[in-house]
């Protein structure tokens, strides 16, 4: 089993196999050195400053009552995204605990896309604070672990932080602190914030979580389970020939219209592919998403910020069948030449940007033919 340990941003990677932890300084270093372990099995830890969770007291016969659905929406009023836009992953631990934590979907397939170039099969995302030991009732641990200040509190509980007196302050005091590897200046404010505690140093290595795949806080998207699909066959097949007859009608054109979106979405792709990256005459459907990774590795120097950019606004585009005909980001601004059948088209999807949190700014527009250029610019 190998072990991950994403960075922030722009840091160096950390992998292990259960030992101590190895530093890779970038995401082509670490391909290179992971290449004897091809396709095995990957837990990955991403940075705790990437969720939202909460804990509440609540009785196992209110969390039936609220079921799966009602259970995403506790978290809806400490976060700004949309609840569908968040993967969101719940534990309910006898008699009265039920922990709720998110994610951003637009973060997870982010990572999904960097991880899917190295050569493992992943079977677990897990937040980091989770390299801590569990702590026992009424105590915090703390540690400075490869330059990363890590807390737990529960046993589905944690947190990275900057600043340990901050932390502290903002979390309720306990009577009992344990701590590893932390600065002079952190177990000063330590200290200080905690003046009636007890404190207590101990030794940091690192503890693989058990059964990191099942684990509650796991939230890597499951397979989707074809169970459902055989069921539906087989009561199918006991129905009136006329209803079958009916659904089968219903779904051949339920098909023929989404090949057809398949296929505008593919021409779309591959459009958008020539006009970033210049034309290639062996671009296939089947191919270009190869093509892509492959561009991404000749970049993957760039700036993170603009590939997260471009990965939560492609989708808007394709969506509006907007193309991009320049595509620049310099001083954390993605400058973008877009073509519309409408300025119309352009104003509302710069209106559809800020709406979605972007800082979205229209510039000159000027007709092209049917359509219409225009230079949007987004932060």
């Amino acid at each position: 089993m190998l072990y991950i340990w994403m960075p922030e941003a722009d840091g160096a990677w950390l992998w292990s196999t259960g030992n101590d932890w190895q530093s890779a300084s970038n995401l082509e270093q670490l391909i290179h050195e992971l290449q004897p372990f091809q396709g095995q099995e990957a837990v990955v830890y991403f940075s705790s400053r990437n969720i939202q969770l909460i804990q509440q007291k609540i009785s196992k016969q209110h969390v039936k009552q609220l079921g799966p659905d009602g259970i995403r929406y506790l978290l809806e009023e400490y976060v700004t995204l949309p609840i569908d836009q968040m993967q969101i992953v719940h534990h309910f631990k006898a008699p009265d605990s039920l922990t709720v934590m998110g994610v951003a979907l637009s973060s997870l397939q982010l990572w999904q896309q960097s991880l899917s170039l190295l050569p493992i099969k992943l079977i677990a995302l897990l937040p980091d604070f989770l390299l801590l030991p569990v702590p026992q009732p009424n105590q915090i641990i703390l540690a400075n672990v490869h330059q990363h200040t890590l807390a737990r509190t529960h046993e589905f509980a944690g947190a990275s932080i900057e600043d340990v007196g901050l932390f502290v302050s903002l979390t309720p005091l306990v009577a009992h602190y344990k701590y590893a590897n932390l600065s002079e200046a952190q177990f000063d404010a330590l200290l200080t914030s905690t003046p009636e505690a007890e404190h207590e140093v101990f030794e940091y290595q690192f503890q693989p979580v058990l059964k990191a795949k099942q684990h509650p806080l796991n939230v890597l998207p499951k397979p989707k389970s074809t169970v459902t699909v055989s069921s539906y066959w087989k009561v199918c097949a006991v129905i009136l020939a006329a209803v079958i007859l009916v659904q089968f009608s219903y779904d051949l054109l339920r098909w023929v219209q989404l090949k057809k979106v398949a296929n505008q979405t593919a021409e779309q792709s591959i459009a958008q592919y020539k006009e970033w990256f210049g034309d290639n005459g062996r671009i296939t459907e089947q191919n270009i998403k190869s093509l892509f990774e492959s561009q991404l590795r000749l970049n993957q120097a760039g700036d993170t910020n603009a590939l997260n950019l471009l990965s939560r606004v492609g989708p808007i585009l394709m969506q509006r069948q907007i193309s991009a005909q320049q595509v620049n980001y310099e001083a954390n601004v993605l400058t973008m030449q877009l073509k519309a059948n409408s300025s119309d088209d352009l104003q509302n999807l710069t209106k559809q940007l800020n709406q979605q949190g972007f800082k979205a700014e229209l510039g000159q527009v000027q007709a092209n033919g049917a359509g219409s250029l225009g230079m949007v610019k987004i932060q």
